[in-house]
């Protein structure tokens, strides 16, 4: 099977993007800034992260905006919330019956 590559063009020079998925030298997460953009059928970006590492041939499809990223983390952050509201409630026993005093 040949590998998914990002076919339009996603981000602009200067615009600060997150790593969706590791690189090489750089982790999930690690915020940089495009400042180089090639493709006419593959896009790809040239990108300097906040870890100072630099990389070219970054497909498009490994980054997402800041904006993107920081949405992704809040409604991760919130399904994380809710699973673990879930599970207390799970816990809480239901008491029926007489009370004694």
């Amino acid at each position: 099977m040949a590998a998914s590559i990002c076919e339009t063009p996603k981000f602009k020079r200067k615009q600060k993007v997150v790593a969706v998925r590791p690189l090489r030298g750089v982790p999930e997460g690690t915020p940089g800034k495009v400042y180089y953009e090639a493709g006419v059928r593959w896009f790809r970006y040239h990108v300097a992260f906040e870890n100072g590492v630099e990389l070219g041939n970054v497909d498009g499809d490994a980054l997402v905006t800041a904006e993107e990223w920081a949405e992704q983390q809040h409604a991760a952050r919130r399904e994380q919330l809710a699973a673990e509201r879930e599970a207390r409630a799970a816990q809480v026993q239901v008491v029926s019956g007489p009370r004694r005093h």
